[in-house]
């Protein structure tokens, strides 16, 4: 019964008195306006370093893709001279010839005909062209 009547005893004013100061001591929770304003301040630090190196990266790929096209087009090339068959009408030479890429940063041509083959890389993302002759040498492009 003590038990009891100790619970009973405790009034809801005080318990309201505990909560309503335990409430006031209680610090806010979140960040504040200068904490959010150097998180953005970092973000866009980072984003102005890696953006331009990322873009970069993104035409030396382009670059890459299209000194791949022309080494393969080469070596089919020099396949079917050296079966003796004529360049043009080889049907790797063609499905080869067909898939190059047409894109301005960086874009591969073929010259062609019964008795010799070369491709000439060049393009807006190109500082050195790169050029492959079959038989010959065989230069590739590099990234500007």
């Amino acid at each position: 019964m003590n038990q009891k009547n100790s619970m009973t005893s405790f009034s809801t004013t005080s318990l309201k008195a505990r909560l309503i100061k335990r409430l006031a001591n209680k610090k806010a929770k979140g960040f504040t306006l200068v904490e959010l304003l150097v998180v953005i301040v970092i973000i866009g630090i980072l984003s102005g370093v890696a953006l331009p190196n990322f873009l970069a990266q993104a035409d030396r790929a382009r670059v890459a893709s299209a000194n791949a096209e022309a080494a393969a087009l080469v070596t089919a090339c020099e396949v079917a001279l050296a079966n003796g068959d004529s360049a043009v009408a080889d049907a790797d030479v063609v499905r080869l010839t067909a898939a190059l890429g047409t894109e301005a940063a960086a874009a591969a041509t073929v010259t062609a005909d019964a008795t010799s083959c070369s491709v000439a890389v060049a393009g807006t993302a190109v500082a050195t062209d790169g050029s492959f002759v079959a038989f010959g040498a065989k230069t590739p492009a590099v990234a500007s």
